[in-house]
């Protein structure tokens, strides 16, 4: 089992339950459910987010139902907390806005990057050479290219960002 996949289980009898705001099932458009023998793989989704956890057990429980987390004492134990608590987050939280998709976490990382440079002393070709390399900067760079304009794009967001612009980024994610 993966040890990033958050793990649950039906609660005992006796157990007093969740809050209707910890139900992994609630808020969810599309589902599917792989049945494994032993228990139950399940992706929820709402829009852009997606929970994804099994639960134990040979009859999936109905909604609503209260679960209890499945942690093995073994050397993933930090990675099942921290998928753990991803999940609650998810759950207990779900109007919060999606991750960063992997072309905006890297346009992210180039922003920064060429502040850095900007920030260093380095012109616009240096910075294009630390970010995509010498080969491509030597075949691309002429008067107004696509990289060039990239280029000058990141610079000048990376600014923006640091002169306040950060804080509309922390206002998507509050």
């Amino acid at each position: 089992m993966l040890p990033a996949l958050v793990r649950l289980s039906p609660a005992p009898r006796p157990y007093a339950g969740p809050s209707p705001c910890l139900d992994p099932w609630w808020g969810a458009s599309r589902q599917a459910v792989l049945d494994t023998g032993d228990g139950f793989h399940v992706a929820l989704a709402d829009g852009p987010r997606e929970r994804r956890f099994w639960i134990e057990g040979k009859r999936l429980p109905k909604p609503g139902t209260p679960l209890r987390a499945l942690v093995a004492l073994d050397d993933d134990l930090d990675a099942q907390v921290a998928a753990l608590r991803r999940f609650h987050d998810a759950v207990t939280n779900p109007a919060a806005p999606p991750d960063l998709t992997p072309y905006q976490t890297r346009m992210l990382m180039r922003t920064l990057q060429a502040l850095d440079a900007y920030h260093d002393g380095a012109n616009t070709r240096q910075t294009a050479e630390a970010l995509f390399g010498a080969e491509r900067v030597k075949a691309d760079w002429y008067r107004n290219t696509p990289l060039r304009d990239q280029v000058r794009y990141l610079i000048r967001r990376g600014r923006q960002l640091m002169d306040g612009g950060y804080r509309d980024l922390l206002r998507l994610s509050l």
